[in-house]
């Protein structure tokens, strides 16, 4: 028996902000081929680019550019949950994974995972706050001036 089979969609969809979107090491390294759709979107949060060469996404009500990527399957979810440092159930995770609604341009509201940065403290003493929410805008510009 096919154990995703009757899994819920928002179970295998997962709101990207950072290095799983498209073009970035991250989507190639572990969602290239691994995605049934795409789909540009948004979801609200707060968002900061950390000096670790990644970003961080903590609780607010800004408006976050990223993608909506619906998985062939959990696995592929388990393996981002390695890459985010999430242990369901774990009490030192980098990052929560958590039920969100995004709204796909289309206008579509759909539900589905999002990481969320633990250490909000961190993120807003040591990060660079993205006040657009559009983190891919932030780090080709960032790039752009090197």
């Amino acid at each position: 028996m096919d154990p995703d089979r009757g899994v819920a969609k928002s179970q295998t969809q997962v709101f990207v902000y950072g290095t799983l979107m498209e073009g970035f090491t991250n989507y190639d390294r572990y969602l290239e081929g691994q995605v049934i759709s795409a789909m540009k979107g948004e979801a609200t949060g707060q968002l900061y680019h950390l000096s670790q060469g990644y970003p961080a996404l903590v609780e607010d009500n800004k408006v976050i550019k990223g993608e909506v990527m619906e998985l062939i399957d959990r696995g592929v979810l388990e393996n981002l949950d390695r890459l985010e440092g999430f242990v369901d159930g774990g009490t030192d995770n980098l990052y929560e994974r958590v039920i969100r609604t995004a709204v796909l341009e289309s206008g579509e509201r759909v539900e589905c995972w999002v990481y969320l940065f633990c250490d909000k403290t961190y993120a807003e003493n040591s990060g660079v706050e993205i006040p657009d929410g559009d983190w891919k805008k932030f780090i080709l510009k960032k790039d752009a001036l090197r």
